[in-house]
């Protein structure tokens, strides 16, 4: 099993709705998805929002999400105010975070590979456009499901639009609709 480094953990935060000075007091007791987000112009970074958005408003067991983005806070106040306001996110203008947990930059196949066009145009039939690029073109994303320092999951991006399908996070479950019919009845 692998572990969130200790200095992640211990370091003292700046961001959007936490909870708590240091990293670790930001994630709950419970299983919750640290996502590292591209820079915040990025399609896909925008992409990757709007459907947790979605995903954890409509799955009854989808974990709470912890944002880190590599802007300033400011930059991340203006970006989640437009895009999910209650969303929790940690800045880390410096990239450290990412470099301690292994989410590194991107070789040209990982950035402007043909599958990134592929998903590019994907993210634009969602709605989803570019917007300012940031200070960290060449980061990766990755997407992590965490219980305290454990990390019990992950997702290894082929490339920067490759999106991990959310609806099969370990652990989560569709929340019934009146739409949902499981086809079984009960005995």
């Amino acid at each position: 099993m692998k572990f969130l480094p200790k200095e992640i953990l211990e370091s003292q935060v700046q961001g959007r709705n936490l909870t708590g000075q240091s990293f670790g007091d930001n994630l709950p007791q419970k299983p919750s998805l640290v996502v590292f987000l591209r820079h915040l112009g990025c399609i896909f970074c925008r992409e990757t929002v709007e459907d947790l958005r979605v995903f954890s408003s409509e799955m009854a067991a989808f974990p709470s999400i912890l944002f880190v983005y590599p802007e300033s806070v400011r930059e991340g106040e203006e970006f989640f105010s437009r895009f999910w306001p209650e969303a929790k996110a940690i800045s880390n203008p410096n990239a450290s975070f990412y470099e301690q947990i292994n989410v590194h930059e991107g070789n040209l196949i990982e950035l402007a590979g043909p599958e990134v066009w592929v998903s590019a145009v994907r993210a634009l039939a969602k709605g989803n456009f570019y917007g300012v690029q940031g200070r960290h073109l060449l980061r990766m994303p990755g997407v992590f499901l965490v219980l305290k320092d454990r990390i019990l999951w992950s997702h290894s991006y082929r490339h920067i639009g490759d999106e991990p399908d959310w609806s099969k996070i370990p652990g989560c479950t569709a929340l019934p609709t009146d739409e949902y019919d499981p086809g079984i009845l009960p005995a």
